[in-house]
């Protein structure tokens, strides 16, 4: 006889994958040890998998190679510098619109976007150690208030589960201290490209990066 099915209720729910773009080592390294630790629970399995590629086909062989299914395809892109040549915005776009047209294609149902830093994902670790970030003329910038706010750190950290504590016990305060900051001054080049939140100097996108891979949803 067969076994009757168990009640949706009591069926665990199938772990969400998430492929994550990444600039370089430290942006990955906070999705595999920060990210991974914070975002997934026992009833709600995420599985971040943080990938440097600089080019969109480089993410699509993956794709194929990997035997996992994506639920979402993600890009973290800083932007380092507030002057960029016309030549460098274009290139941005261009990788916006094929990340929409990949989104829109025919019966695909991952989701797929793009988030940025500005100058670098260095503005979102500081966040996780003081209330005030000042403007950054270069991604350099931004690194030397985080050591200022964070004298122990070491690019990339974090670089194993240990020094990611700090930066899990901090996570919530960064996204609070995110929503405070009073910067008003847009970008140069902000009104050409698309992002989810205004392109000031400095800012960044990590908590709605957080946010959205919360609301992500197995797709199978």
């Amino acid at each position: 006889m067969a076994r009757p099915k168990k009640p949706t209720k009591y069926l665990r729910r199938k772990k969400v994958n998430i492929l994550l773009v990444c600039d370089g080592q430290t942006e990955q390294n906070y999705a595999k040890f920060v990210l991974n630790e914070c975002l997934s629970s026992k009833d709600n399995p995420v599985v971040i998998t943080p990938k440097i590629f600089t080019k969109m086909d480089q993410a699509l062989r993956y794709m194929d190679r990997d035997p996992k299914d994506f639920d979402a395809v993600l890009f973290l892109r800083d932007l380092e510098n507030d002057q960029l040549s016309q030549t460098q915005i274009n290139n941005l776009k261009f990788k916006l619109d094929q990340v929409a047209k990949l989104g829109k294609k025919k019966k695909e149902k991952r989701k797929w976007t793009v988030f940025y830093n500005y100058p670098a994902v260095e503005i979102w670790y500081a966040l996780h150690f003081c209330d005030k970030i000042s403007a950054c003329r270069n991604a350099g910038d931004s690194e030397r208030q985080l050591k200022a706010a964070f004298p122990e750190y070491e690019k990339p950290m974090p670089r194993n589960k240990k020094e990611a504590e700090v930066f899990c016990i901090n996570m919530d305060k960064a996204v609070q201290r995110s929503k405070k900051l009073n910067i008003t001054a847009p970008l140069p080049y902000a009104n050409q490209l698309k992002s989810h939140k205004p392109l000031t100097n400095p800012m960044t996108e990590m908590p709605e990066l957080i946010e959205f891979i919360k609301k992500v949803k197995p797709i199978s």
